[in-house]
């Protein structure tokens, strides 16, 4: 039975595969995907960012080779969430992810970008619902106060807006990362389950 890699021998195999996928112009040799899947398999304990996501950019761009676009984009969108959380100190971290600062090269910025650019004209749209729901939200509490608790106009408005704005605030913070969620959930069913077994602990701390 197979047993993790030590730190030092994984880092090893993975810079070796490393040079060899970029050397490559196609992914697809049984060598090169036995060698990748095994460090996906069998990664060390303390991954850190920069192992992450070069395994991730490989798999990914050898699910666009083959022409699985949906494992090609959960790679490219979990790539974007540890890139964001990279570039953003404030974003809640994974906790079994050593977070040390990694830069995606060009390359890897374009496969993120060509996969998940779709998440930037949703999120807008979902903004703009949101502030149709707040709008009608703040309609009813208004008329409510003001009609049925006898509230005065002025301080019904206030409050109404209030109560808007911080339903707003809480749920534009956590709309992007519901929409994510559901998107990997539903696409995950394309991914082998050797990169989901990878990703879980990742994905879900």
């Amino acid at each position: 039975m197979d047993e993790i890699m030590s730190g030092t021998l994984f880092d090893e195999e993975l810079e070796a595969v490393w040079q060899d996928f970029l050397i490559l112009s196609q992914h697809q040799g049984v060598e090169l995907q036995t060698r990748l899947n095994r460090l996906i398999r069998l990664h060390k304990e303390d991954l850190d960012d920069a192992a992450y996501m070069k395994l991730m950019y490989m798999k990914g761009i050898s699910y666009e080779e083959q022409e699985n676009k949906n494992a090609a984009r959960y790679c490219a969108m979990r790539m974007r969430s540890i890139r964001e959380c990279i570039q953003n100190p404030r974003k809640k971290r994974p906790r079994f992810l050593d977070i040390q600062g990694f830069s995606c090269d060009a390359d890897m910025d374009s496969f993120i970008e060509r996969y998940t650019d779709f998440l930037e004209d949703t999120y807008r749209g979902i903004n703009r619902r949101l502030l149709l729901i707040v709008g009608v939200l703040f309609l009813i509490v208004f008329l409510v106060l003001v009609l049925v608790l006898k509230i005065y106009i002025v301080i019904a408005a206030l409050e109404a807006l209030m109560l808007g704005m911080l339903t707003y605030l809480l749920q534009k913070r956590r709309m992007p990362d519901i929409f994510q969620k559901n998107q990997l959930n539903a696409i995950e069913k394309y991914v082998e389950e050797t990169v989901l077994e990878f990703d879980r602990p990742i994905r879900f701390s």
